[in-house]
């Protein structure tokens, strides 16, 4: 089922997609707080909830933490010649990072390799500590769809000692566009599609992720305290251009990311002087 939560005189509510219309709750939320029991939530909306056909949405998430797998699909490991990880990988995003569906992707001063990772992210619903992997499975509130835009210049500088520079590669504002609408249900498997100027660029499913959300999650707090809002990234499909196989991104490039039972992101991008 898809949802999504709109705004109203400043407040926020809920909202089951029904179409063109949207059936929203009558009580306002906080956008965490919702992802702890989405299904009791989605039971409010479907009893008590009003049909409206004019609203404004939101970006639905607001994570503490983001986190991102490198090398997480077996195709895109392939293509760019590199060994799939005995482990998962992970780099960070920021809040910062994060713009709507329909915002502008900015392209750093200098930038020349910018790239697309279309992208499922997993949105933690219950904090979860040292779970197993039954409690990592049931600790995800949701599902959007989010594009793990990249600076391949500046994440391929490489120090001996240090690595990638990741941070600074990944991190920039407007790198994640993320979808207004969410997936909340049992199915665990997404197609991904990406799109640039109409252009087919990926096509994949998470089927093909080495590690799993729940594989993640339980990976992830052992150590890491995940709480509701937080964001795990499924790595992406073959097919960036980083696989040499199609160009990198310029200004005025539209990039669409869908995932059928998601939603869909449409991005142009900008440069940073523009």
């Amino acid at each position: 089922m898809q949802i999504c939560f709109i705004k109203e005189n400043g407040k926020i509510f809920p909202a089951i997609v029904e179409g063109k219309n949207i059936r929203k709750d009558v009580r306002e939320v906080d956008i965490n707080h919702f992802y702890s029991d989405t299904r009791k939530g989605i039971e409010k909306i479907q009893k008590d909830g009003i049909v409206v056909d004019s609203f404004e949405t939101i970006i639905p998430v607001n994570p503490s933490k983001i986190l991102c797998p490198a090398l997480n699909f077996r195709e895109h490991s392939s293509e760019t010649n590199q060994k799939t990880p005995d482990f998962p990988y992970f780099f960070p995003k920021f809040p910062s990072t994060i713009t709507s569906y329909n915002g502008h992707i900015i392209r750093p001063e200098g930038i020349q390799k910018l790239d697309y990772e279309g992208e499922i992210a997993a949105i933690i619903g219950k904090k979860i500590k040292n779970g197993n992997m039954e409690e990592a499975k049931n600790s995800i509130g949701a599902y959007v769809v989010v594009n793990d835009v990249s600076a391949r210049d500046l994440q391929n500088q490489f120090s001996p000692n240090l690595g990638k520079n990741w941070i600074m590669g990944k991190a920039a504002d407007s790198f994640l566009p993320v979808s207004s609408t969410l997936y909340v249900g049992d199915e665990e498997n997404f197609n991904i599609i990406t799109e640039v100027n109409g252009e087919k660029r990926q096509i994949g499913n998470t089927d093909d992720m080495i590690f799993s959300f729940s594989q993640m999650i339980e990976y992830l707090s052992r150590e890491i305290t995940l709480y509701p809002g937080d964001m795990i990234l499924s790595g992406t499909p073959s097919g960036a251009a980083a696989s040499g196989k199609f160009p990198f991104l310029k200004d005025g490039d539209i990039v669409s990311v869908r995932s059928d039972l998601i939603g869909k992101i449409e991005n142009r991008v900008h440069s940073s002087d523009s």
